[in-house]
Order: structure tokens, then C-alpha cells, then sequence
């Protein structure tokens, strides 16, 4: 039997934590969302954040119907588990570097961080590949990259009209080899074959979006999850065709396809070693947190699409916009560093002088009055 004190203390407190659920309950789910400084504007699939005055505000039901476009061509077809996405249109850099940790705490449960985009009123900002990754990593965040990461932009591609096997002819034109896809399943070999892997792997996702048709395609992402030593089997239980033919209609639809253009072989190694390190095979989240993040990141974001557009120009520019924030970043950590080292030289050598002049001062003071003796004689 439980102490009387006990009762009377637990029975009103049982009480008020009832009330304050009750309470927590009544409070609006736009409340819960809602972000200090940002405007927010819902549709159906997103919610968009601008702020008050910017381009972003001023053109945020374009902006909206654009993004629900996207939604509508390339997401729901998957037939995945309803989210909805957390897109904000940053007026500045700066205002990406300060505010962008409260829309990735947003992505949680059903909402989804798609990054958003650093809007001035260009609508090139507004890029699907943000939007189909976050998508996709969300779902099967346990898919191993050529299923993941494939997807993503396979489906990015779609949205944004570009043929992933024209992409990878004009790799293969270039000089560039292209792994066989069974070098690329588990992801350690992945990995050992960047960057070819991830355009190879994005025109396989292609190839089975076009065959199979989205729901299909999701539906083995989400069988085979990282199975990836199974996935030959898989793949023939799943649709019914053995890997190694499917393998050879996808390379026959590679190799008729036509390169938009001719492209050279060691700028498009650099670009896309940029974009899958940094917003892809890295953590975004975790680059952000270190001095050139937020420039770093924001322009390997805007650089995807460029990438799998082949304009090789204006992805540079991306870089080179990422290498100056790198650059600068690097010499103001050496300044600090510097800056820290002085205190500390200060702070250890000070007491040393003055330990030395006070051991030095007697002698100095006797051999001062000695001297003023010997003048005055």
C-alpha cells in the first residue's frame, strides 16, 4: 500500500500532466512548424518558408504551383507513404548560414528537409534534384547507393528534362570508363568507383523507370534496401527478367543514345567529384557546421543540375564560388590561429620576465646605487 503523502502529491500531478497534454494537443500544427523570421506557406505536398519582403515572398504562389509540378510528375507516381516537404527560399547567403538548422529540425517523421534553394527571383534556383533526393533518401534510407542515390537523380532527371543515357554517352565519349553494374552493387565497390558510379548508376535507375514504370522500380528499391549481395535474385523475382539481360537492353539504350555535347573528360571529373562528395555521398548537415559550409554547400547544391546538364561552365563557376569561401575560410582560421597563438605566447612568457626581473631587480638596484656612490665621491 502506497504512503497517504504519496497519494496527495501524485494524484494532482497526474492532474496537470493530463491538462498540459490536453493543452499541447489544442495547439495548432502550423505553430509547431512555424520558424522565427519566415513567413510560411502551405500547399498540398510543401511548406514553403520565405521572408517577408524578398523575392521569395513576392513570388511564392509561382514558386508553390512550380514545386507541386515536380511533386506531381515525379513523386506521386511512386506511391510512397505521404510527406511533406520543408523547401525555404533564402534570401541571402547569410541567411542560409544563420537560419537553415531550423527547417533541417523540422525534418522529421512527416516532414522531409529538402534544402530549399537561395532565391533572388531566378527560377534556375528552383532545381528538382534537391526536392527527388530528399524524397528518396527519406523512404529507403537503408538502400544502398546505386539504388538511392540512382533513384534520386534518375528521378531529378525526369523532372528537369534531361536523358541520364545521353548524359552517360557523352562520359563514355569523353573517354571515361563506365563500370559494369555488378562492380558497382555493394557499396564499399561504389565507392571505389566514383564518380563514374554515380552517373551509371543514375542511368540504370532510368533504364527500370522506363521499363517498369515508377511504382515498380521504388517498390524493388524498397525489397532489395541493402541487400546488395542478393540483388541478382532479387532483381529476377522481382520483374521477371534475369539481371544480365536487362543489363545488356540498358547498355544497347546507352549506346544509342546521342551526346547533347562533346564534353572534356577532366572538367567533368571535377564537377562531379564536388557534387556527390559534398551533398551526396558527405553529410550537407555536418559541412555545414565547419567555416566555408554554408557557401560550400549551397553551391554544390546549385551545381547538380548544371552537372547532369553537362554545362561543365556553369557548374565550375559553382566550384570556383566554393573554392573562394574555401580559400578564405582557410587564411581567416590561420589569422585566428595566429591571433590565439600571440595570446598565448603573452600569456606564458609575461610571467616568466617578470619572475626574472624580479629576481633580477636586487642586483640591478645595487649596481644603480653603487654607481650614484662612486659619481658622488
Amino acid at each position: 500500500m502506497a504512503p497517504a503523502g504519496r497519494g496527495r502529491i501524485g494524484r494532482p500531478l497526474l492532474c496537470f500532466c493530463l491538462a498540459l497534454t490536453a493543452a499541447s494537443a489544442l495547439v495548432p500544427g502550423a505553430a509547431a512548424q512555424a520558424v522565427p523570421g519566415w513567413r510560411l506557406h502551405t500547399t498540398r505536398h510543401f511548406l514553403v518558408y520565405v521572408v517577408e519582403g524578398t523575392a521569395g515572398a513576392g513570388n511564392v504562389e509561382q514558386v508553390s504551383a512550380d514545386l507541386e509540378l515536380i511533386h506531381a510528375e515525379v513523386i506521386t507516381p511512386l506511391r510512397l507513404p505521404a510527406v511533406r516537404l520543408a523547401y525555404p527560399l533564402y534570401p541571402t547567403l547569410d541567411r542560409f548560414r544563420a537560419d537553415w538548422w531550423h527547417f533541417a529540425s523540422l525534418g522529421y517523421g512527416e516532414i522531409v528537409h529538402a534544402w530549399g534553394a537561395i532565391y533572388t527571383g531566378d527560377y534556375r534556383a528552383i532545381t528538382p534534384y534537391t526536392i527527388t533526393r530528399a524524397v528518396v533518401s527519406d523512404a529507403f534510407p537503408r538502400a544502398i547507393p546505386l539504388l538511392r542515390w540512382g533513384l534520386g537523380d534518375a528521378l531529378g532527371d525526369r523532372a528537369a528534362g534531361v536523358d541520364a543515357h545521353a548524359h552517360l554517352a557523352a562520359t563514355r565519349a569523353a573517354g571515361l570508363g563506365i563500370p559494369h553494374l555488378r562492380e558497382i552493387l555493394a557499396p564499399a565497390d561504389f565507392g571505389a568507383r566514383l564518380p563514374m558510379s554515380y552517373p551509371t548508376a543514375v542511368s540504370f535507375m532510368a533504364f527500370l523507370l522506363e521499363r517498369y514504370g515508377p511504382e515498380r522500380t521504388t517498390a524493388f528499391a524498397e525489397r532489395v534496401a541493402y541487400r546488395y549481395y542478393d540483388f541478382p535474385e532479387l532483381f529476377a523475382l522481382h520483374f521477371g527478367e534475369t539481371l544480365s539481360e536487362v543489363e545488356q537492353a540498358w547498355e544497347a539504350r546507352v549506346t544509342a543514345a546521342r551526346p547533347p555535347r562533346r564534353i572534356d573528360g577532366a572538367d567533368y571529373l571535377a564537377a562531379s567529384r564536388f557534387v556527390y562528395r559534398v551533398t551526396l555521398a558527405g553529410n550537407p548537415a555536418r559541412r555545414m557546421l565547419l567555416p566555408d559550409g554554408p557557401a560550400v554547400v549551397s553551391a554544390a547544391l546549385a551545381a547538380a543540375e548544371p552537372l547532369r546538364r553537362l554545362n561543365l561552365g556553369v557548374a565550375r563557376g559553382h566550384m570556383e564560388v566554393a573554392r573562394r569561401a574555401t580559400a578564405e575560410a582557410e587564411r581567416q582560421e590561420r589569422r585566428t590561429e595566429w591571433g590565439l597563438r600571440g595570446i598565448v605566447y603573452v600569456l606564458v612568457l609575461t610571467p616568466i620576465f617578470l619572475a626574472l626581473a624580479w629576481l633580477l631587480w636586487p642586483a640591478i638596484r645595487g649596481r644603480l646605487a653603487s654607481g650614484g656612490v662612486i659619481r658622488h665621491g
